[in-house]
């Protein structure tokens, strides 16, 4: 049998079958969230904003900011890694990226949000990181580089010498020509030099104004500015941070869980529905029950003594026994019939349904045997506790337990237990009874299993009459009635013009 397919049906009864095991994976996701916040207590946080300058286009018009751009370079060695070589003692790249994230508010506003062990360290971090956006952004707006700027610095300084040096020559020009005789040949050349120096004056001044232009419009016309100063550094709540992070831990738990638990159960082979029993056995279901397994001799002595099923159990135990075609209680005749109760090693659940239904029957007053006929080391406590009444206990009224060979009595009720080896089932030995049911619950069994144990009935002569599954799934919708081939006739098929459910015309005409 190929890997089993999954539906929501099927799904929901595998997570509810392991709802244990999902509890412990819940549990320990707890524990381990937990566990991992404290020994990684959360980091106490500042947070800074920086106000961009506007961008003018060629024209003078604005221009919008690219946010994506400005987060990148905010994030770059540019920024991150000025502002980690400024720190004492400095922080390596890598590590502030961890630390620092970037958020670009607005279009002109990006917030820094920075991460320390210690509130200092974070607000220390946030105005650092934030001076150094501000620092990039005022560099990056220089249309000059550096060292056009000295160069320029240095022109303006060389110019203004000169121009001090002129100056000082008109002043000693105008006092030789106040001393002077107006008119002489000294006179004339000292107007002639002070012309000179006037007209070398307004040459000096002129490219003075003009270094100050270069400069003046190599600056940008807005820096960018802090907008917020570090803010105080906080931490989340304690009690937060364990929620969080325990929810996050469970939830991740439960989802590799059910990973687990259903690629494993894709893989079980096992059948659990009415309808799949059913069908690998090649017989039909006529009853369900509830288990009641015990562990030691003594819990199956005390079930064979005091087991009372409740009115549902009474109820379909008796349904059982009239399709098997025994007298059931209160019908006030003796049965001289007898149901042999098969089921496989390995299976507790199954093999409880013999004893119960002994019990049952005894305690509504029919004289009832229960025999232990064929056994299996698997269901050694049973046969040692059906043993223990043959010696010296006592049975409850109307109950006689046997180990052993079919013993005629024409007015008792025998139950005949059998257990048989799953893997190679043998019933040559088994008393020839009146009725053969096979008990078996739910997920215990493989349908090879079930094959050959239906292909050594058949090898043995014996007829299956009926199926018990103990213990059905609580979400099994089938019932195990029916055949496979009347199932198919019942299935509703969609009409052509409204999509609603139709039936074939035999089905149609049986339910008129």
């Amino acid at each position: 049998m190929a890997e089993q397919p999954l539906d929501l049906r099927s799904t929901l009864s595998i997570l509810r079958r392991r709802r244990r095991v999902l509890a412990a994976a819940a549990v320990a996701g707890v524990a381990a969230g937990v566990a991992f916040a404290l020994a990684n207590p959360p980091m106490y946080g500042s947070t800074s904003q920086v106000l961009l300058p506007s961008l003018q286009g060629q024209s003078g018009e604005a221009v919008s900011r690219d946010v994506r751009t400005d987060v990148t370079i905010a994030e770059s060695d540019a920024v991150l890694g000025e502002a980690g070589r400024n720190l004492t003692p400095p922080v390596p790249l890598k590590t502030l990226r961890k630390r620092v994230e970037v958020e670009a508010m607005t279009g002109d506003i990006l917030s820094f949000r920075a991460m320390a062990d210690t509130a200092e360290e974070a607000e220390d971090l946030a105005h650092t990181v934030a001076e150094a956006e501000v620092a990039y952004v005022q560099h990056a707006a220089n249309t000059l580089s550096d060292a056009e700027v000295a160069a320029l610095t240095e022109r303006r300084a060389a110019l203004e010498r000169s121009l001090e040096t002129v100056e000082g020559e008109i002043l000693n020009t105008h006092e030789r020509l106040r001393a002077g005789t107006p008119g002489s040949a000294s006179a004339k050349a000292d107007a002639a030099a002070l012309a000179r120096l006037t007209a070398e004056e307004a040459k000096l001044v002129l490219q003075i104004d003009q270094v100050k232009g270069e400069v003046a419009r190599a600056a940008p016309l807005l820096d960018a500015t802090i907008l917020q100063n570090a803010s105080p550094g906080e931490r989340p709540s304690p009690v937060i941070t364990f929620t969080l992070a325990a929810m996050i831990a469970m939830v991740a738990a439960l989802v590799l869980c059910i990973l687990v638990l259903l690629l494993l159960a894709k893989k079980d082979r096992r059948v659990r529905y009415r309808d799949d029993i059913a069908d690998a056995l090649g017989t039909l279901v006529v009853g369900s029950a509830h288990s009641r397994v015990p562990r030691t001799v003594a819990g199956w002595a005390s079930l064979i003594e005091t087991y009372v099923p409740g009115p549902v159990e009474a109820v379909a135990m008796r349904q059982t026994l009239r399709r098997l075609g025994q007298a059931g209680p209160g019908t006030g005749e003796a049965s001289d019939r007898s149901v042999a109760v098969i089921t496989l090693s390995g299976d507790p659940r199954g093999l409880s349904y013999g004893p119960q239904l002994a019990a049952y029957a005894a305690s509504a007053g029919l004289d009832t045997r229960l025999l232990a006929a064929e056994g299996h080391e698997s269901a050694a406590p049973l046969w040692a506790a059906c043993s223990s009444f043959v010696a010296h206990a006592d049975p409850p009224p109307h109950l006689t337990v046997q180990v052993g060979k079919l013993a005629e009595d024409a007015t008792a009720l025998t139950i005949v237990m059998a257990v048989v080896d799953r893997e190679h089932p043998a019933l040559t030995d088994l008393p020839r009874v009146s009725s053969t049911v096979v008990a078996v619950s739910s997920g215990a069994a493989t349908a090879d299993e079930l094959a050959r144990l239906a292909l050594a009935a058949d090898s043995a002569g014996i007829q299956l009459d009926g199926l018990i599954v103990v213990d059905p799934e609580d979400l099994d919708r089938t019932t195990g009635h029916l055949s496979r081939r009347d199932r198919d006739e019942q299935r509703p098929l969609p009409t052509r013009l409204t999509g609603l459910p139709s039936y074939r015309l035999g089905q149609a005409g049986r339910q008129q």
